[in-house]
């Protein structure tokens, strides 16, 4: 769903929706939706803490210290008892490996040579049992492939191809760099038991809208592990784990990108020890309506969400979500989630917020396009605790350069904070925005009605408020009013310090098991 521009929206609409359709909803084209009678997965092991169930077809078992143990999550295809075989290419050989590609055997291992291999066409996997490796994924800005990295260059590609574009159980990629690719950098759909390891998606320029447009992109799919890789300058997401069930993204690194890493309607994840860092908003954690798979339970642990300041470059004409318009300096937002736990994790300086939290009415009011997630819209059950927030966020919200009708929501916290700081000295948004939307209509005797609790964080010497209920619909009257009224917008807005009644709660239940 695309945001009405300011100049050109009714007025009675903007008054419900300014800021509000400002935030980020990165789905892909609409065929990236799952089929709606994708079932549940009926088996539901500790998502996240453990090798990703890799079993056969020679992948590493993933398992780390640190990450609690190891699991072997189910699969529906094994190369057990069956004839397996590995095919070598070395650069130069690119015409040969895409005709091996098109006719592959399950339960085939590719292996690829140090060095650069050029493509003019994705290369596309429709095969169960596969393993597609290199050398080593090399260094940030490396174009080249080196004595001991494979990069896959496809500048040459033809315009709106992926570069990988895999469909298929027990599926392996790992130890190489994808370079820019016209569209996604390695695409993933409906597959199951999926490894990801020591990739590096990169587009060669900074902060062109012509990038491709996500990096790293797993979507509908099951069993997915996505760890120890790197996405840099996507025109949309880095790391993006959509429609899916049960995943672990782990140790990977994203900068440069419009957003970092993504998890967007997605059941059962663990998200731990990555640095998102350099992009414009760091971690999205978020469902979007029409679709069936109800996100829940994410367990986000240990990692970095820093200085994402980044300009925000995703093109407003080729994108086909509204990610165009995030606020530069988010941090992280929720968006239409339930029981996501925070903990170990850090944030700081990011310009506009480090997190948000958000109603999935933002994107759609209309709860009806909500009814295949069951009415999915609210978020519920946000466990923040234990983590770690530098300081230097909240205050130079869009980096001080606000566009009502590009990035209405970074202009409308613009206005209510430089008033705020003028009138009340209030120097900059406080660590948790909550946009006060859930429950609809609004139940003004709850007084935390979706169970945010914030508590046991380390923040800034002599933080006062750490958390604000910004009651957007309110404060959006106010500023859009024929005669805008920042005093009365202020005044809609409540603060509290950390362990503060009612946000001092102790999480939820029962509590995740995914930890």
């Amino acid at each position: 769903m695309h945001p009405l521009p300011l100049s050109r929206a009714p007025r009675a609409v903007l008054l419900a929706l300014v800021g509000l359709l400002a935030l980020p909803a990165c789905s892909d084209d609409d065929d990236d939706r799952p089929d709606a009678g994708q079932p549940d997965s009926g088996t539901r092991p500790d998502a996240g803490t453990g090798d990703g169930g890799t079993g056969d077809g020679g992948t590493d078992d993933g398992g780390t210290e640190g990450d609690g143990g190891s699991i072997a999550w189910p699969q529906d295809f094994s190369c057990e008892g069956k004839e397996q075989t590995t095919l070598a290419f070395d650069p130069g050989q690119e015409q040969e490996l895409q005709d091996a590609v098109n006719a592959l055997a399950e339960c085939t291992t590719i292996e690829l040579g140090a060095g650069t291999f050029q493509f003019d066409n994705a290369i596309t996997i429709r095969a169960n049992g596969i393993t597609f490796k290199g050398a080593g994924k090399g260094a940030q800005g490396e174009a080249t492939g080196g004595e001991a990295s494979t990069v896959l260059d496809f500048s040459n590609a033809a315009a709106n191809t992926n570069g990988l574009d895999v469909v298929g159980k027990l599926f392996t990629v790992s130890d190489l760099a994808v370079w820019n690719a016209k569209k996604d950098g390695l695409r993933i759909e409906s597959s199951s038991n999926v490894n990801i390891q020591r990739i590096r998606t990169e587009w060669a320029q900074e902060n062109q809208e012509s990038n491709g447009k996500y990096g790293i992109y797993p979507v509908k799919s099951m069993f997915v592990l996505v760890e120890d890789c790197e996405a840099y300058n996507a025109a949309d997401a880095g790391i993006y784990v959509g429609q899916t069930q049960h995943t672990i993204v782990r140790r990977n690194v994203a900068k440069k990108n419009v957003a970092g890493i993504e998890i967007e309607n997605t059941k059962f994840a663990h998200v731990s020890n990555n640095l998102a860092t350099d992009n414009t908003t760091g971690l999205v954690v978020f469902d979007l309506p029409g679709n069936p798979i109800r996100g829940t339970d994410i367990y986000v642990a240990d990692n970095t969400i820093t200085g994402n300041n980044r300009p925000n470059f995703a093109s407003v004409e080729a994108s086909s979500s509204t990610v165009s318009q995030v606020p530069a300096g988010t941090g992280t937002f929720i968006l239409a989630s339930r029981r996501v736990e925070f903990e170990r994790n850090t944030w700081g300086d990011n310009n506009t917020v480090d997190i948000a939290i958000l109603s999935g009415l933002a994107i759609e009011p209309d709860p009806a396009q909500w009814a295949p997630g069951f009415f999915n819209y609210p978020s519920k059950d946000i466990f923040i605790h234990d983590n770690t927030f530098t300081g230097g966020s909240g205050r130079l919200v869009d980096n001080g350069e606000p566009d009502p009708e590009r990035r209405p929501l970074g202009a409308l916290l613009g206005a209510v904070y430089a008033y705020g700081a003028q009138a009340h000295g209030v120097t900059g948004v406080e660590h948790v925005l909550w946009d006060g939307i859930d429950p609809a209509p609004r139940n003004e005797s709850l007084s935390n009605p979706i169970n945010i609790c914030f508590t046991r964080n380390t923040l800034p010497e002599g933080t006062g408020a750490a958390l604000v209920d910004l009651d957007l619909q309110a404060v959006s009257g106010h500023i859009l009013a024929p005669t805008p009224d920042l005093p009365s917008a202020w005044a809609e807005t409540r603060r509290y310090a950390q362990d503060a009644e009612p946000y001092n709660c102790s999480g939820f239940t029962p509590a995740l098991t995914i930890r």
